[in-house]
């Protein structure tokens, strides 16, 4: 073999080793950045985006559909525990929904947004439809809908206990495990807990 010939054969060589060195060096920061993003990801949905409360869970077992959850809820609207197989619809709703029901639309990784006045707030009311509207035609899973503690079986349906608890606040936004109560229409403080907790679901 000539020297001409041997230069070539280690020129190629080098080469090769160079891109086999690059790939290398490409994968393992691949991997680096893709473990840097689960990291990431996993801090992100642990960390309020204002001022919600992490609740502890209770499960997600079924019960019959229209029975009542044999055990007490741990916060109010409630983001977690026994619940029935079916969900209710997405968009706005204008009639309170069991929470048992509800429950499992949270499961699935929905929003529902909940309001509760002393006495009529057509204002209020009026303000949240034009926020969660968009959501509801986009098809998003998001559901607004009274919270009424008054609210009770129709007479002879089995049942005389009222079906929602009182909330404490004007406005409860919920999400699996997550809650967050003011008085005061926020649409920032809506639109935020909507985008970091909608579509994330929870089924084990």
């Amino acid at each position: 073999m000539t020297r001409r010939k041997r230069q070539t054969l280690r020129d190629k060589t080098a080469r090769r080793q160079r891109a086999q060195n690059l790939w290398l060096a490409g994968g393992a920061a691949l991997f680096v950045a893709l473990i840097a993003l689960v990291v990431y990801l996993n801090i992100r949905n642990q960390t309020p985006v204002g001022d919600e409360q992490a609740v502890p869970t209770l499960g997600n077992a079924h019960i019959q559909e229209g029975g009542v959850s044999p055990i007490a809820y741990n916060s109010t609207p409630p983001t977690s525990g026994p619940h029935y197989g079916g969900m209710a619809p997405w968009g706005i709703q204008r009639q309170p929904q069991r929470y048992e029901q509800l429950l499992h639309n949270l499961e699935d990784g929905g929003v529902a947004v909940y309001y509760q006045c002393a006495e009529e707030c057509p204002e209020l009311e009026r303000q949240l439809e034009e926020l969660l509207d968009p959501y509801a035609r986009a098809q998003r899973r998001v559901l607004l809908l009274p919270n009424d503690p008054a609210w009770r079986e129709p007479p002879g349906r089995g049942n005389s206990q009222p079906l929602h608890q009182e909330m404490g606040n004007r406005i409860a936004l919920t999400a699996w495990q997550r809650i967050d109560k003011f008085d005061e229409f926020d649409a920032e403080r809506i639109r935020a807990f909507i985008e970091r907790y909608e579509g994330i679901d929870h089924h084990r």
